[in-house]
Parts: structure tokens; C-alpha cells; sequence
């Protein structure tokens, strides 16, 4: 499908008003978020990944322009190795600016994610629509919405959410970016619950409490700002902080994550 529409697009411009470009990063941070236990302390992370993508933006018109591109990337997490995972994936968005500084964008997503725990393992896919209000080149506003569904060889560990969000970007200096962002999700997702304590080889002397995974319908609210700094030559650092709360049917819990990537970018 994506090759179809870049194909249709290059044959509408003759080859006029194609761009390429691409990025590759690495960066690290931790994950306050990653088992969540209603009830229970959540269980986090450091993590550690790489990710590179590359792409076509396609002018079609004086107001119109098509991205198609793919992407690769890995993540680990040190102290729970089952989330360890390798992705890959495609995506197209389309630009069209309405009036003046007001545009809309459209745009959807798929891959396939391999875990370190195959039952994690399956496709994911996403829809999206943001409006984007730009009435000066160093500030953005943007409001939108996105539905993502994914599967998993295990069907408790997928999941199927619609998310809204708002988001400010400004640019501070000449090659200094600040946002922030609001978001609230619904859908379902994957929890655990403690099961009975189960005596190690029959004996009371040690107990082991197991977790159990189940889907449930929850509500997450969150905030998050960015900042990224220019290097020069492509190069930039990407800093981010959120913090969430979800409320599910078994309790609520709330917490944070942090990121820091270094990005090389080409066009």
C-alpha cells in the first residue's frame, strides 16, 4: 500500500518536489510505567535503544504533501529482559494546509514487534488526525487524535486505545526547541494481579507472590515536556519527562519516565 502510494504520487509530480530523509538515534532513560499492578508497586526500568528511519516527502501541490517512509528500532530493559524488543514498520501522513496557518494532518502506521517473550510478540497499527496551527516559524500548536490497535501471539497482552492529545512547541534560540504536551487514553491494556503466595516445595519458610497478566479497560491522563538541542551538522540532543496516571477498575497508579537521545538527521 505504501509503495503504492508513493509510486502514485511520483508518477502526479514527475519527480518534482521529492525530499528524502532519515535519522538514526540512540539514547537511554528509565520507565516508572512498564508492569503496572493496581494495588501494587509498578514495576519499571532503565532502557536502552536504537532507531533508525527514513523517508520521502512528496509535494503533490503548492499546499499539499505526502511522507511515506519505514523505520527500525530495538529497546531493552535491563531488569525485566521479557520486554526486550526488535521492531519494524512503515508509515504515511499526508499535509494539506486549509487557510493560512492552519493545516491538517492525516497519517497511519503498521509494524511488527519481536519480544524477548514471544507471547508479547505481534503487529501493531495506527490511525491519526492532528491540526496543526503554525502562525509564526518558531511556534506550533497542535491538537489531534489517534486510535492504536496491537496484537499479540498472547491476546492478554494486546491492546486497543484511542488517545487525544495537545501540544506547544516553541523554539527558544536558533537551535533550541521546548514542548509541552497533554494526553488522556482509553482502552484496554494489560495489568497484572497478585495471585495466592505459592510455598516453595511445600514448606512455609519461603513464599513466592506471582503476578498474573489480564486485560482491562483503563483511563490514562499525562503530561510531558521536550527540549531538544541543536549540535550542528545534523546532530541534536533530545531530552523528554512524563508522567502518567491510569485509573483501571482495580485501583490507580501513577508514574514517571525519562528519556535522553543523541539524533543525527539528514535531508
Amino acid at each position: 500500500m505504501l509503495a503504492l502510494c508513493l509510486a502514485l504520487a511520483l508518477l502526479a509530480t514527475d519527480g518534482d518536489g521529492l525530499r528524502f530523509e532519515g535519522s538514526v538515534a540512540a539514547g537511554g532513560g528509565y520507565d516508572a510505567n512498564l508492569l503496572i499492578a493496581p494495588g501494587s508497586d509498578a514495576a519499571g526500568s532503565a532502557v536502552a535503544s536504537v532507531s533508525a528511519s527514513g523517508g520521502a516527502t512528496i509535494g503533490l501541490s503548492d499546499s499539499a504533501f505526502l511522507y511515506v517512509g519505514a523505520a527500525l528500532d530495538g529497546s531493552k530493559f535491563p531488569t525485566l529482559p521479557e520486554l526486550d524488543r526488535t521492531s519494524a514498520g512503515a508509515s504515511a501522513s499526508l499535509l494539506v494546509e486549509l487557510v493560512g496557518p492552519l493545516a491538517l494532518v492525516l497519517g497511519t502506521s503498521g509494524g511488527f514487534g519481536w519480544y524477548a517473550d514471544p507471547a508479547r510478540s505481534g503487529a501493531s497499527f495506527t490511525a491519526r488526525a492532528t491540526l496543526r496551527y503554525r502562525p509564526m516559524s518558531w511556534f506550533t500548536t497542535r491538537l489531534g487524535y489517534a486510535h492504536t490497535l496491537r496484537t499479540a501471539s498472547d491476546p492478554v497482552y494486546g491492546s486497543n486505545v484511542d488517545r487525544i492529545f495537545a501540544e506547544v512547541e516553541f523554539r527558544a534560540a536558533r537551535s533550541t526547541w521546548f514542548s509541552i504536551v497533554a494526553f488522556g487514553e482509553r482502552g484496554d491494556q494489560t495489568f497484572y494481579q497478585a495471585i495466592l503466595p505459592a510455598s516453595e516445595l511445600g514448606t512455609t519458610a519461603a513464599t513466592v507472590t506471582i503476578f498474573e497478566p489480564y486485560r482491562a479497560t483503563a483511563t490514562t491522563l499525562g503530561v510531558g515536556v521536550g527540549f531538544e538541542q541543536g549540535l550542528g551538522g545534523g546532530f541534536s540532543v533530545d531530552l523528554g519527562a512524563t508522567w502518567r496516571r491510569t485509573d483501571t477498575p482495580d485501583g490507580a497508579y501513577s508514574g514517571p519516565s525519562a528519556s535522553a537521545t543523541v539524533v543525527w538527521r539528514w535531508d
